[in-house]
């Protein structure tokens, strides 16, 4: 009788069918269970409160007993806060969500993600799980922005050959005046990306348009900066930044475009920590984040899924698969777990900066 209460509870979990597919796989019933039993979940990301509030609320929906909390961090912390915390053995976060490349290859090598295979793993892109326990959350796309103020429509190439193109031509509208990352954190990874893609090519571009270049910036600032007319350009700019921003009105003022030659895309990781305190609370949130319903709050939540067959309506700022379809899957330039970059990147750094003029 009690397997049987527990394979009824499980089922009444299982989400409706959206466009044929069924919105998140029936969880083992003990998993349900066991999270009854649970306090809370304990979230550390780089991800805002106003990000996880549609995936909260679609979480929710299924699992009301779950109280889940959010810690907002730099891309780095969510990982070195776990790792001091239980290396005290004090209590740490029970899942984690973060971008920063090096950090999940140490993590990985480390063996600190639980070893859990998501019930919705055969659905998923082998790329999207690169390591045991660790999958990906989101695709975030890094394009192309510019001042309507200061470009004119022609001015505001679609490939990043264009872009470094119309610089050489109007150099006086761009000196000084382009944004972009610098390559100590975040912007590392893409740009590592982008040279692995395009070779020599991608050198002789970041040469053309190194002299106009201020980098360094943090995408607010950049996308203020191009608000105020400050920066004329930035490429390889956030798109779940800034693709929200254009909601307000921005729009009027900046524009974005993918880059047609090769659009980097970062892979969002995320990870149930292996020192869970509230490991089936957990399991029920990664399964539900990689579900098609999981992805669409993904979605709503201003970032890109990455599964294939989400109704294009429910999208807030399209998916992968679209991106694809526009842009040529050749020109997705997927920003994965290279460990080469941990062992040449300080050459490359060194060859970055002569391109800036550094």
């Amino acid at each position: 009788m009690r397997k049987l209460k527990l394979a009824i509870a499980a089922l009444s979990v299982v989400a409706a069918v959206i466009g044929g597919q069924t919105a998140v796989a029936a969880p083992a019933a003990e998993v349900v269970e066991g999270s009854k039993a649970e306090n809370r979940l304990l979230v550390y990301s780089n991800m805002g409160t106003d990000n996880w509030d549609p995936i909260v609320a679609g979480f929710n929906k299924l699992y009301p007993w779950i109280k889940i909390e959010t810690l907002n961090l730099g891309a780095s912390e969510p990982i070195s806060r776990y790792e001091a915390e239980t290396g005290t053995g004090n209590a740490s976060a029970d899942f984690i969500v973060t971008g920063s490349i090096s950090d999940w290859i140490r993590f990985a090598d480390k063996k600190l993600a639980a070893d859990y295979k998501s019930s919705e793993d055969a659905s998923l892109p082998d790329w999207s799980k690169p390591f045991r326990g660790i999958y990906t959350f989101s695709t975030d796309p890094m394009v192309l922005g510019y001042s309507k103020l200061l470009l004119s429509d022609d001015q505001q190439p679609d490939s990043f050959e264009g872009f470094a193109k119309v610089i050489s031509e109007h150099p006086h509208l761009f000196k000084g005046k382009v944004g972009s990352y610098g390559v100590d954190g975040f912007g590392g990874s893409i740009n590592w990306a982008f040279v692995r893609q395009h070779g020599d090519k991608a050198w002789q571009w970041l040469d053309a348009i190194g002299p106009s270049v201020k980098a360094g910036d943090g995408s607010g600032p950049m996308i203020e900066k191009l608000a105020r007319g400050e920066y004329t350009a930035v490429y390889f700019l956030s798109g779940p930044v800034v693709m929200p921003k254009m909601e307000t009105g921005l729009d009027q003022v900046i524009s974005w475009k993918y880059m047609s030659d090769g659009t980097p895309v970062f892979m969002r990781g995320m990870a149930i920590t292996g020192k869970a305190r509230n490991m089936n609370s957990a399991k029920l949130l990664l399964d539900y984040i990689l579900s098609p319903e999981g992805q669409i709050a993904v979605s709503k939540a201003g970032f890109m899924p990455y599964r294939d067959g989400l109704p294009s309506d429910q999208l807030r700022f399209g998916s992968l698969e679209q991106l694809g379809k526009q842009i040529g899957e050749k020109n997705i330039i997927l920003i994965n777990y290279d460990r080469n970059m941990l062992t040449g990147f300080d050459d490359f750094t060194k060859r970055w900066a002569k391109a800036m003029g550094q």
